[in-house]
């Protein structure tokens, strides 16, 4: 059986899905192969993988029995329509972020103009739900969420979380020395809390043993560099930015992280959670956005006020102090939620 592995748009911190979900075709028996943006050719190392980047190339399969979309794209649409009448796959669609509310996003800091532009994914989005057979919802929050708005276009729907390998290899919790913000800058990711919460912390000589890590794509913002600015000079924080990473650099930014910052105003589901307890690292959370994959004081620890600088201190030296438990806690919880192979026999349900 031929399934194809969909991802139009390229986002360095998706491959791990792709991965893990071509994986798990492959595990299974199945024939996969990636129909993916050709940005993401180049995080296939060491070539791995089956991969195509064009749909007229598709036609060198012969046939397509299955298909899986991960992520909105405006070529989805296209796809989708020539998967189903062309070659009769049967299509599923990985919803990650059904749409919330205007009302919501505006207070989680997001401009007028980016809201705007949820919207237009949002209409992008209902036709490829209408013509899927199948929608996978990663989390609660997301399945309540389809459940309100999207199941007049198709009433066949599946809660199961994201999707990845065991990518941590020579981990152990001593060797983690710091406390990082991992992932985009978006409005609703507080990243202006955590620079503030980084710029208290090395003022007043909080956790001088520790050091602060940004790693992201996205350029940052110029406030938030002036503030940063003194404490790079000083080698306290090391920041990547502006570029996409490998999932090597991606992985080694989370293997050194004791503490990873995922204190969001708004979140369905994040990415970040989960590749944090892979390589067995707490995370804060507020707690309006607790969820099913957080346990408070096992995994995380859950703050009410994300501008609270001395409830974000308090948080940090609970860790510390039991930093062992977490390190447990935090591989057992992405085993037991998020690890590929204990999903399959789920996700293989709806392909067939």
């Amino acid at each position: 059986m031929n399934v194809i592995i969909v991802s139009r748009r390229f986002n360095p911190g998706h491959f791990s899905h792709l991965v893990a979900n071509y994986k798990l075709f492959k595990d299974c028996g199945f024939s996969p192969c990636l129909f993916v943006d050709k940005a993401f050719n180049k995080m296939d190392e060491k070539g791995e993988f089956e991969k195509t980047n064009a749909i007229a190339e598709l036609n060198n399969l012969k046939s397509i029995d299955a298909a899986v979309f991960w992520f909105p794209s405006l070529m989805n649409l296209v796809d989708i329509l020539v998967l189903r009448l062309i070659f009769r796959s049967r299509v599923v669609y990985v919803f990650h972020e059904p749409f919330d509310s205007i009302r919501n996003y505006l207070r989680s800091g997001f401009t007028l103009k980016k809201v705007l532009r949820i919207c237009l994914i949002n209409i992008v989005n209902l036709p490829v739900i209408l013509f899927s057979h199948h929608i996978v919802l990663p989390s609660r929050a997301s399945f309540l969420l389809y459940k309100k708005r999207y199941t007049f276009l198709n009433n066949n729907f599946s809660q199961i979380p994201l999707l990845f390998d065991d990518e941590a290899v020579v981990l152990h919790e001593k060797s983690k020395k710091c406390i990082s913000y991992i992932g985009t800058i978006a409005p609703d990711h507080a990243f202006d809390r955590f620079v503030e919460f980084v710029d208290s912390a090395l003022n007043n000589e909080w956790f001088p043993r520790f050091q602060y890590q940004i790693a992201t794509s996205s350029t940052i913002p110029a406030k938030e560099r002036a503030i940063l600015r003194p404490h790079v000079l000083s080698g306290k924080v090391v920041i990547s930015e502006g570029h996409p990473m490998s999932t090597a650099e991606i992985n080694d930014y989370f293997r050194d992280s004791l503490v990873v910052w995922n204190a969001y105003h708004r979140s369905n589901q994040s990415g970040v959670l989960p590749k944090a307890y892979m390589f067995g690292a707490a995370v804060i959370v507020l707690s309006r956005n607790v969820n099913e994959f957080i346990e408070d004081r096992q995994t995380g620890i859950l703050i009410n006020d994300n501008s609270d600088v001395n409830e974000i201190k308090n948080a940090i030296e609970e860790i510390i102090a039991n930093k062992d438990l977490y390190f447990k806690n935090c591989r057992e919880k992405f085993f037991k939620y998020f690890y590929y192979k204990n999903n399959a026999e789920r996700f293989l349900a709806f392909i067939k």
